[in-house]
């Protein structure tokens, strides 16, 4: 597989690349232009949600009204609405996937999904899986499901599968923790949390491959390492969709809450392709230093991108990629210094009919699990 100069390439998988609304985005829209190149036939849009009609946390929920508008879209425009462990199949088959094809998937185990969510998707018949950190189910937590009550939602057509144990950014060190020590604790939490949700809901958990959203969508290098040894496959909160080339080991999802939930952000995310990166450097997100990372990416050689409409963009920046080979490799510097918490530089290109293609990239600065 194609990498960049300089990038970390090891046979481990891990170290190879694979993979309201913002002003930005809705400026994307003027920019679109005529029909180009056709949908590729293996792509799909990941939705990840938290709460459901929760006031009290709108930065990590969607109201009832936000988020029965959203089914009812992707219903109005016949989206193929899969269970994520299709999604999964088909990247490690290559088979296509129909056009529009989305998963929905919910974060934590919060108990607005069994009450709110829950029956509007199996009214629908429509399939959808909730990564549990496990810890609070086992300790009885207000706010979360019980067993119980997850074992009836898989009844009727609920997955589930792995979020940690103990919810905590597992990509960190502990003070004077060495890194065995500390591979052994992400280790223990990781099939902590696996081995109590097959233990309690069975069938109904991935585990052909098994599933890890990263708690906060935050990783690592070594945390990528980790996840590939233990063989599941990884699932971050950055957006973008998925294709062919993503990295099976941070695969994108579109988060969604109050404040980036409006219809016409939403549709332009579900209709999202993916942006065919086959290598990038740096590929690890986390960042010591403040300065703000060149990202150099390797497409396809079929990409077939148009140079000058490739857009990137940083907080309200917008970035100029440089070409260093025509078609083919791009770089991109943001201005300023990186944050503490997460940032991420996204990149879009007119797919034509009004579609995008989209890539986003992960920083993470300091205090993590912000």
């Amino acid at each position: 597989m194609a990498s960049t100069p300089g990038s970390t390439s090891t046979s481990n998988p891990a170290r190879r690349r694979a993979g309201g609304v913002p002003g930005w985005l809705l400026g994307l829209v003027l920019l679109a232009g005529p029909a180009g190149a056709s949908a590729p036939d293996l792509a799909a849009t990941v939705l990840m949600y938290h709460h459901v009609g929760n006031a009290e946390t709108p930065s990590t929920s969607v109201t009832r009204t936000q988020f029965a508008a959203h089914l009812d879209y992707l219903a109005r425009n016949d989206f193929n609405v899969v269970d994520l462990g299709e999604v999964v199949e088909a990247l490690r088959t290559r088979e296509p996937l129909p056009d529009r094809t989305v998963a929905i998937t919910f974060d934590d185990g919060y108990e607005s999904v069994g009450r709110v969510a829950h029956p509007m998707l199996a009214e629908r018949g429509w399939p959808y899986t909730i990564f549990v950190n496990t810890r609070p189910v086992a300790d009885g937590y207000s706010g979360y499901l019980t067993w119980a009550e997850m074992a009836a939602m898989a009844d009727e057509g609920a997955r589930f599968a792995n979020h940690s144990h103990r919810h905590v950014p597992l990509q960190l060190r502990r003070d004077n923790e060495a890194r065995p020590q500390w591979r052994e604790r992400v280790v223990n939490d990781i099939q902590t949390a696996q081995r109590r949700l097959v233990d309690r809901l069975g069938e109904a958990v991935h585990q052909d491959p098994p599933l890890l959203a990263y708690p906060f969508g935050e990783y690592s290098i070594e945390l990528m390492d980790v996840v590939a040894e233990l063989g599941y496959v990884g699932l971050g909160q950055h957006s973008g969709a998925i294709g062919r080339h993503s990295n099976s080991l941070a695969l994108p999802r579109f988060p969604m809450n109050e404040h980036y939930a409006d219809m016409d952000g939403f549709a332009v995310k579900v209709d999202a392709l993916p942006l065919p990166v086959v290598s990038q450097t740096p590929l690890d997100p986390v960042r010591e230093a403040d300065e703000l990372p060149t990202l150099t990416v390797t497409l396809a050689p079929d990409a077939a991108i148009p140079e000058a409409r490739l857009a990137c963009f940083y907080q309200d920046q917008r970035l100029d990629p440089r070409w260093l080979e025509p078609g083919r490799r791009f770089a991109v510097q943001a201005t300023g210094r990186l944050p503490v918490g997460r940032s991420r530089y996204n990149c879009t290109a007119p797919a034509g009919e009004g579609r995008f293609y989209w890539y986003s990239q992960l920083w993470i600065h300091g205090e993590a699990g912000t």
